[in-house]
C-alpha cells in the first residue's frame, strides 16, 4: 500500500528528496555506531585521565576510586540512559539515517560534554583529580555501551 505521507516512500521504493542523501542503516548498525560512539569516547577519556593518574601520588588508590565512582554512574545513571536509545534505535527500525542513533538532544549533549571536558583541562584544577572524573566516565561508558553491544548481536539487521 503507498504511503500518504509525501516524506516517507512506500515500502519497497527508495527514498526521495533530501532523504535520499542520508546514510541509512538497520537497528543492528545503528546499535553497533552507537555502542562504538561510547567507546571512543571511553579509550579517549581513559587513556588521557590514566595518563594523569600515573604521575600521580597513590595513583593505584586513585584508580580504584575511580573505578568505584565509574561503576556507581554506570549502574544508576548511564544503562537507564543506553536502555532508553537502545529502545529508541529498535522503535526507528530498519533503514533510518545512520546518525539518528542519538536525538538531535542526546547529540547536543554529547557537544556539549565535549566542551565541558575542554574547559575542565584549561582550569587550575589538579590533573589527579581530573584523571578521577576522566577515568570514572570511561569505566561507566565501557561498563553501560556493554548494553548496545549484547542488544546488536540479538536483533536481526
Amino acid at each position: 500500500m503507498a504511503s500518504t505521507d509525501s516524506t516517507i516512500p512506500a515500502e519497497g521504493t527508495a527514498p526521495s528528496g533530501p532523504r535520499r542523501l542520508k546514510p541509512r542503516a538497520s537497528a543492528r548498525t545503528q546499535l553497533l555506531l552507537a555502542g562504538a560512539v561510547w567507546y571512543v569516547g571511553a579509550v579517549i577519556l581513559g587513556v588521557r585521565g590514566l595518563g594523569w593518574l600515573g604521575a600521580a601520588d597513590l595513583t593505584f588508590v586513585l584508580i580504584a576510586i575511580a573505578v568505584a565512582l565509574g561503576a556507581t554512574k554506570a549502574r544508576y545513571i548511564l544503562r537507564p540512559v543506553a536502555s532508553h536509545a537502545i529502545e529508541r534505535i529498535q522503535a526507528r527500525g530498519r533503514d533510518e539515517c545512520a546518525g539518528g542513533f542519538l536525538s538531535w538532544q542526546s547529540w547536543l549533549l554529547v557537544v556539549a560534554m565535549v566542551a565541558v571536558g575542554y574547559i575542565l583541562r584549561l582550569t587550575a584544577i589538579p590533573r589527579p583529580i581530573l584523571g578521577v572524573l576522566y577515568v570514572a566516565v570511561a569505566v561507566a561508558l565501557i561498563l553501560a555501551g556493554r548494553r548496545y553491544w549484547a542488544e546488536a548481536f540479538r536483533t536481526e539487521s
